[in-house]
């Protein structure tokens, strides 16, 4: 069977395994020595991981990258996730009488994965599956301050943000503002930013 198997597609995913198991990053040379491969090898491998987002590099070290979280939370969400948060949706909606959600980054933008409607006859509708954007949305001021901080010109530059109301930040200067707001408070707050007269606001799940 392992007549089959790509050998720098094997080293690529102990690459990441490494990076996943690593929060403060690891060196050029430290991946080299704990996967006994060449310096060639580990180059090109950083150089592809990181030009598909799956990870990144600061400095002198390497981490796991944003795409490399999105696979896995899509991958948990197939997984339990929903059947887990769904009890907690669902004693947050009764304790506020609001919509709850439960969303996932996905690309450039917030996945809403698991809904829990408001009580109330006249509320925003929302559903499972849709796509939020990064810079206006309460969940996905929480991506872009905890996933994709250090990345907000390259966001500016390829997402151009839309100004969807006159509350909307859409500036590098507004969103690194934000995020550096966001990251102090631990949530976020989406203050008519979305959708005139709608007000939200979200947090980050760390372990479920």
């Amino acid at each position: 069977m392992e007549q089959y198997l790509t050998p720098n597609l094997v080293k690529a995913l102990e690459v990441l395994r490494l990076l996943a198991k690593n929060e403060q990053g690891l060196s050029s040379s430290a991946l080299e020595k704990h996967l006994s491969i060449p310096r060639t090898t580990a180059f090109r491998i950083l150089k592809t991981l990181c030009h598909t987002d799956m990870a990144q590099k600061k400095g002198n070290l390497y981490f796991a990258g944003p795409v490399l979280f999105e696979i896995g939370l899509l991958a948990i969400s197939k997984l339990n996730l929903r059947e887990r948060a769904v009890p907690v949706l669902q004693e947050l909606t009764r304790q506020t009488s609001q919509t709850s959600h439960l969303a996932i980054p996905s690309g450039w933008h917030s996945l809403i994965l698991e809904v829990c409607d408001s009580p109330h006859p006249i509320r925003v509708a929302s559903r499972s599956g849709t796509l939020a954007d990064l810079h206006c949305s309460a969940t996905g001021k929480i991506f872009l301050s905890y996933l994709y901080a250090e990345r907000i010109d390259e966001f500016c530059s390829v997402v151009h943000p839309a100004r969807r109301t006159l509350k909307t930040m859409i500036t590098p200067e507004e969103l690194k503002s934000m995020v550096e707001q966001v990251r102090r408070d631990g949530y976020s707050r989406d203050d008519e930013e979305y959708h005139q007269g709608v007000r939200c606001m979200a947090a980050p799940v760390f372990d479920m």
